[in-house]
């Protein structure tokens, strides 16, 4: 956890697991709820916020303690067989490839040290003047501290940052599935919309364009294509 709150995917749903291995219903989404970016059904809210936690985590840099992540997301997609197909390519260049080249191609995508060829921070998208800690910045800051939420410590990225974005959303979606609050549907989308859907399409499109490893570029091409929310 990056985020100074503890949750866990205990829900008011018939079954946990089932809810995970639902979450290909939400890639059918009717055209009457297609402009919702979270799902009002039980199971497939609670599979979305597990997607959205897992993918936070892949962000960091490449591992093998990343497999788990990666065969959890495997199960999740179970239904999207392109999207299975993606990250069956991770989880093949997690185990095989040179890690060294991972995380350098992490390092290129995400750190720089000159430039970042997809930063995943909001307000480099969101708010002119090439720079984080923005008003951008503060303003997620801000949302997060109304729900309860704060950055650890330890943690030197700013609150823009991507995993945070997707480990808030989690959060959010996973408070509505324990506690049934249906009201806060809408704080939710407009979160998400606001600060997430504007952006990280175009996040996730620069990272599989730019990467050199079949990681990133699997990685990139699984959210670009394949985003759990705003179907």
């Amino acid at each position: 956890m990056r985020l100074a709150c503890l949750y866990a995917m205990e829900a008011r749903c018939s079954s946990p697991r089932r809810a995970l291995i639902r979450l290909c219903t939400i890639f059918g989404v009717s055209k009457e709820v297609e402009t919702m970016v979270f799902s009002r059904e039980c199971e497939e809210l609670a599979a979305q916020a597990e997607a959205l936690r897992l993918l936070s985590l892949l962000f960091d840099g490449p591992s093998p303690s990343l497999l788990p992540v990666v065969e959890s997301l495997e199960g999740l997609y179970r239904g999207d067989r392109e999207a299975v197909e993606l990250l069956e390519g991770m989880a093949e260049s997690l185990e095989r490839d040179d890690l060294v080249a991972l995380q350098v191609d992490h390092a290129r995508l995400f750190i720089g040290p000159f430039q970042m060829i997809a930063p995943p921070y909001a307000s480099l998208y969101l708010e002119a003047g090439d720079r984080v800690d923005g008003e951008v910045t503060r303003r997620i800051a801000r949302r997060y501290a109304e729900g309860g939420l704060s950055l650890l410590p330890d943690e030197k990225r700013p609150a823009d940052y991507v995993g945070y974005l997707f480990e808030f959303l989690s959060y959010l979606a996973f408070e509505v599935v324990r506690n049934g609050d249906k009201g806060r549907f809408s704080e939710m989308d407009q979160f998400a919309e606001e600060y997430v859907l504007g952006w990280v399409p175009r996040l996730f499109g620069l990272m599989q364009e730019g990467a050199d490893t079949r990681y990133f570029k699997s990685f990139g091409k699984l959210g670009l294509e394949h985003l759990p929310i705003g179907l």
